[in-house]
C-alpha cells in the first residue's frame, strides 16, 4: 500500500487545479487550423490511424492515457479505478520519486530468446512494441485465467505461449528479492547476536519472538512426532517471506508482490510439493497410493461394493490434492489485492467527484484507516498461509500404525 504517496498526489491534484471543470470546454478550431491539419489527400484512412497509434512508444501511450484521465471533462469511475489497477499490476520498470528506473526484459518466443534492457530498447528493435491497456485487457478476458504477452512483434506474427516463456526481471521480482534480502539480514544479525549473549534484545528479540511463535502456535498443534523438527525450517521461510513481501508492500513507491498471482501460485505450489513427499516418507508409497481409496479397501465390505466406491473416491480425493493449494493460493492473492482495490476507490471518488470537500473528508482518512487495517492483514495472512499449510501437511506427515498400536494394547493389558 502506497497511502503516503497516494496522499500527496491526490493534494497535488486538488491543490493544482488540474481536474477539469465543468463549464470549461475545448476551444473550437478554426477553419484555418482545420486547413492546416487536414491531409494533402482529403481524409486519413483508417489503415493509417491504426499505422500512427503503433507508431507510438509505449510512453507516448502512457502519458496520453494519464493526460486522459486528469483532463477529461467527464471521468468514468471505471476509467479512474482501472488506472489506478495498472499502477497496482507488475511492471517491466520501477517509479521511484518520478524517475522510471528500468528492468531487463527477457523472453523466449517462437523466434528464439531475446534481451532488451529496458522497455526503450525493447521498442527501438522495431522488432516488438508494447501493447496498449485495451488490448491486454481484451486478450486477458478471451484467455481467462491464462497469462498474455504484455507485447507483441511489429509484424503481427504470433509468439506462441507466454506462461513459461517471460523471464523478465519485473517490480514484482524486484521486492521479492529485496524481501529475501531483509530476511537474510534479519536472520544473520540475531544468529550473530545469540551466539554471543543468551538474553535476547533488540533484532534478535523480535525475531526469536517470533519463531517460537510460528514453532508452538502453528507447527507444534498441527504436525506431530518427528515431522515437527523436519518441517520446521519451510515454514519459518514461508511465514518470515510472506510477512516480509506484505509489508515491504506498504511503504510507498513498491509494490505487494503477494497481490500477484504467480507469486501466490509459486507458493501454494511449495506447501503442495513439501505435503505430498512428507506423506510418502511417512507411510511409505504403498500406504500413500492406499489413501486415495479414503480407507474403502480397509472397510469390511464385499469386493463389489469396495470396486464402486474406491471409483467413486478415487477422483475426489485426486481432485482434493489440488484443491488445498489452489484455496492457499486465492485466499492470499485476494486478501492482498482488496486493499489495493479499496485505497484505489476511496482516491477514486475525489477524483470522480473533483470536490475538495469529498477528497480531504472522504477519501484520505478512510485510505488512511484502511492502510493501518493492512498492516494487520499482513500479519494475518503470513499466520493464516503458514497454519493452513502446516495442517495440510501434517494431514499427510503421520505414521499409518496407529491402529494397530492401540489395537494391541487391550490385549496385552489382558
Amino acid at each position: 500500500m502506497k497511502v503516503l504517496l497516494v496522499f500527496l498526489s491526490l493534494v497535488a491534484v486538488l491543490l493544482s487545479g488540474g481536474t477539469a471543470r465543468a463549464d470549461e470546454h475545448e476551444t473550437p478550431k478554426t477553419a484555418d487550423s482545420i486547413t492546416a491539419t487536414t491531409p494533402a489527400t482529403g481524409e486519413a484512412s483508417a489503415h493509417e490511424t491504426h499505422e500512427a497509434h503503433e507508431a507510438k512508444g509505449y510512453r507516448e501511450r502512457e502519458e496520453e492515457h494519464e493526460n486522459d484521465i486528469r483532463n477529461h471533462d467527464t471521468i468514468s469511475m471505471q476509467k479512474v479505478i482501472g488506472h489506478v489497477l495498472e499502477h497496482i499490476a507488475d511492471d517491466y520498470e520501477l517509479h521511484l520519486l518520478g524517475a522510471k528506473v528500468p528492468l531487463p526484459i527477457m523472453f523466449r518466443d517462437n523466434f528464439g530468446f531475446h534481451f532488451f534492457p529496458s522497455i526503450d530498447a525493447l521498442e527501438s528493435s522495431k522488432e516488438y512494441i508494447f501493447k496498449s491497456g485495451e488490448e491486454v485487457e481484451a486478450e486477458q478476458k478471451a484467455s481467462q485465467f491464462i497469462r498474455v504477452w504484455r507485447f507483441k512483434r511489429v509484424d503481427g506474427q504470433p509468439m506462441g505461449s507466454s506462461f513459461f516463456g517471460d523471464f523478465s526481471f519485473t517490480a514484482n521480482l524486484f521486492f521479492m528479492a529485496f524481501a529475501s534480502i531483509i530476511i537474510v539480514i534479519l536472520a544473520s544479525i540475531a544468529g550473530s547476536r545469540a551466539k554471543k549473549s543468551l538474553v535476547p534484545k533488540g533484532t534478535q528479540n523480535l525475531v526469536e519472538s517470533l519463531v517460537v511463535y510460528v514453532r508452538d502456535e502453528i507447527i507444534t498443534p498441527n504436525v506431530h512426532g518427528k515431522w515437527a523438527d523436519k518441517t520446521t525450517p519451510y515454514f519459518l521461510t514461508v511465514f518470515f517471506f510472506i510477512l516480509v513481501m506484505n509489508l515491504v508492500g506498504l511503504v510507498p513507491l513498491t509494490k505487494t508482490a503477494t497481490s500477484a498471482i504467480p507469486v501466490t501460485l509459486a507458493l501454494a505450489l511449495c506447501t503442495f510439493v513439501v505435503t505430498q513427499i512428507a506423506g510418502i516418507m511417512a507411510m511409505g508409497l504403498g500406504e500413500y497410493l492406499k489413501h486415495f481409496s479414503g480407507g474403502i479397501l480397509e472397510m469390511d465390505l464385499p469386493i463389489f461394493m469396495k470396486i464402486m466406491l474406491t471409483a467413486i473416491m478415487l477422483p475426489i480425493e485426486f481432485i482434493g490434492l489440488f484443491t488445498k493449494p489452489f484455496a492457499l493460493m486465492i485466499r492470499l492473492f485476494a486478501n492482498m489485492t482488496a486493499g489495493h482495490i479499496v485505497i484505489g476507490s476511496f482516491i477514486g471518488l475525489a477524483i470522480f467527484f473533483q470536490s475538495y470537500a469529498v477528497g480531504f473528508g472522504v477519501s484520505v482518512p478512510f485510505a488512511l484507516f484502511i492502510f493501518i487495517l493492512e498492516l494487520l492483514v499482513a500479519f494475518i495472512q503470513a499466520y493464516v498461509f503458514t497454519t493452513l499449510s502446516a495442517v495440510f501437511i501434517g494431514m499427510m506427515a503421520h505414521e499409518p500404525h496407529h491402529e494397530e498400536e492401540h489395537g494391541s494394547e487391550p490385549a496385552a493389558a489382558h
